[in-house]
Order: C-alpha cells, then structure tokens, then sequence
C-alpha cells in the first residue's frame, strides 16, 4: 500500500513539474534556459530535477512526450465527434499545426539548432508516437472504402502524412513564414498524390 501511494505521488508531482516546464518552454523557449534557472522556475533544487529527468535534455523529451500524449487525447476526441475519415485528417493538420503555433518557443530552438531534430525525436519517442500513427493508418485504411488509395500500407501512408505535415513546419521556422495554410488543403494535396 505504501508503494502504491509512493508511486502515486511521484506520479502527480511529475505531471505538475511537466506543467510547469510546459510553461516555461512555451514562454521562454528551450536553448538559452539553465538548467539552474529552470529548477529555480520550478521551486526544486537541480538534485531533484536531475534525479527526476537525468538531464535538461531528459525533462525536455518528457515534455515532448507529455505533449504528444495530449495531442492524441485531443485527437482521439475530435474525431470520435466526426465519423468522416476526411474531416479527422483535417482534425490532426489543424491541431498539429496549432500546436506547433502555440508552442513555437518551445520547439523553436532545438529545432533550428539541429536539422534533424523531428527526426531524432520520433525515433525517441517512438512508441509514445505509435498510437498517432496508428490511429491515423485507421484512418487511411476507412478512407480507402471510399476513395481508393494507390498504397495499401496504411501504417506507410500514416508515416508519410505525418512527414508531410510537418514539412510545413519546418518551412514556417526556418523560412519565418506563417504557418496559415488550410488543412484542408494540406489533405486534399496529400491525398492528390496518393489516389490510385
């Protein structure tokens, strides 16, 4: 009982920590930040925030992984009130790419820092991303009854829509261009390219 208890709090206390660090990324980015002035942020000694997360970069991935969490939950929601495999695409361009606007300091500056940081962080945050892409193949693989795709590995499709998704990203950070393209007509040039 004590452990569950135990766990419990060290549950709760990082959720809140997560918060916070959410905060203070999203406010006042990730590269120029201390890990000292974080703790100080965070009302924690940087013993207990590296006995915690292991390092700066460490609190920085559970944060991502913390936001993808989120993402999915939004997701998932948005489009158990839609039944259209479309409409859904449309739900998960319009939260990635509102997401990304709201926590553009936050992604900011590893991303410019590092080329390859979308990269890198998939493939740390693999299965934490996982469900995503999941649901997205779902969401292919219904599509497909009633607009016949010419690829037929719904996970690929998942993978390569996520991709092209966040090509429009990386082009709003690095090219400082507003990222105001419609979803709709992300999907409709996704799907363009994908029709049988």
């Amino acid at each position: 009982m004590k452990e569950t208890i135990r766990q419990k709090v060290l549950e709760t206390k990082r959720r809140i920590i997560l918060e916070e660090a959410a905060r203070i990324f999203e406010s006042e980015g990730f590269a120029a930040l201390k890990i000292q002035e974080i703790a100080e942020k965070l009302g924690m000694s940087v013993g207990a925030l590296y006995n915690m997360f292991g390092s700066k970069e460490g609190l920085y991935l559970a944060y991502v992984e913390d936001q993808i969490r989120r993402f999915q939950e939004q997701l998932v929601q948005a489009c158990a009130a839609s039944p259209d495999a479309r409409a859904c695409l449309i739900h998960f361009v319009r939260l990635k790419f509102a997401a990304f606007s709201q926590k553009r300091k936050a992604v900011e500056d590893p991303a410019g820092g590092d080329p390859l940081f979308f990269l890198k962080t998939n493939s740390r945050l693999a299965e934490t991303i996982r469900p995503i892409y999941d649901h997205l193949a779902a969401l292919f693989a219904k599509l497909h009854e009633s607009e016949p795709l010419k690829e037929r590995d719904f996970l690929k499709i998942a993978h390569l829509f996520n991709a092209f998704t966040t090509g429009y990203v990386e082009y709003w950070l690095s090219c400082e261009k507003s990222l105001d393209e419609s979803p709709e007509t992300v999907v409709a040039r996704f799907l363009e390219g994908m029709k049988a």
